[in-house]
């Protein structure tokens, strides 16, 4: 690596000629290429940087030969990506994994493959603007208050209701404070975690988010549940058929390096460019 980066006396750094097929990638190219490879050290970037170009050369080199392109097609550009589309459905065999991959990959990840949980909620929401101090401490307040009188209650539910119609600042007071069923990603975070993460009834405390204040009543709650093989079995093909296609293009493209005649970076040392930049 000591070709590719070395620092002058103002320790800046600066890159040795990268030449691919003998052709020779412009510095300044690969100073531009930077702002694409965000990287823990300049080292790491410059690498990823020139890499990358590298194996643009590459590809722009055997889609000419495979007449797909001019010998001069700009690599940044669109039609270049259509160009490397083609390419790679020409070279790059499509694999499709066999039923026992399927199934050993849902039988490795059985506990990813849940139905999303849902609830039926009600809510009470006493809104406070985010920079009102004042008025989020009287809102909560006001919440403990509500949250007694509705424990304290002979039909916790009922009371619910009629406080939510009475005190609710949501839409939802018109339906006695009810949401409907929820699942994960309907509501905001904090909403979402206090009614998953119990059972039935009401929230023991209640609930700050960037809305104000918040009592929630949950009536039914229906856990995640396992799936059945046959019904992620498509998901879990098309998942292994795209990881298969990313390691294809990788041995394809290692066999596009191996071959060419690549000076001033090592691109089979990508590890060690890692290590060195944070030495």
């Amino acid at each position: 690596m000591s070709a590719l980066l070395a620092s002058d006396a103002n320790d800046q750094l600066f890159l040795g000629p990268v030449l691919v097929n003998g052709r020779r990638i412009p510095e300044q190219e690969i100073y531009a290429e930077m702002q694409y490879h965000p990287a823990e050290t300049p080292r790491e970037a410059i690498y990823a940087a020139a890499r990358s170009l590298v194996l643009a050369e590459l590809l722009r080199e055997r889609a000419h030969e495979c007449g797909l392109c001019d010998s001069d097609i700009d690599v940044s550009s669109e039609a270049f990506d259509e160009v490397i589309e083609q390419l790679l459905e020409r070279e790059v065999p499509e694999l499709k994994a066999t039923r026992e991959q399927r199934l050993d990959h849902f039988a490795a990840n059985r506990q990813k493959f849940r139905s999303q949980p849902l609830a039926e909620v009600r809510h009470i929401l006493l809104a406070v603007k985010p920079d009102d101090e004042g008025a989020h401490e009287r809102q909560r307040d006001l919440a403990e208050t509500l949250l007694e009188q509705i424990r304290n209650a002979p039909d916790p539910l009922l009371q619910f209701a009629q406080l939510a119609r009475q005190h609710s600042d949501c839409s939802s007071r018109d339906a006695d404070g009810s949401l409907g069923q929820v699942g994960p990603g309907d509501t905001v975070a904090p909403f979402e975690e206090a009614v998953f993460a119990g059972d039935t009834g009401l929230v023991e405390q209640p609930v700050p988010t960037k809305y104000g204040w918040h009592l929630i009543y949950v009536e039914q709650l229906e856990p995640g549940r396992p799936l059945e093989f046959s019904y992620v079995e498509e998901k879990i093909g098309y998942y292994l058929r795209e990881k298969l296609r990313r390691q294809m293009i990788d041995v394809f493209l290692t066999e596009l390096v191996c071959a060419a005649d690549i000076s001033g970076i090592d691109m089979l040392d990508v590890e060690r460019v890692s290590e060195d930049g944070r030495n």
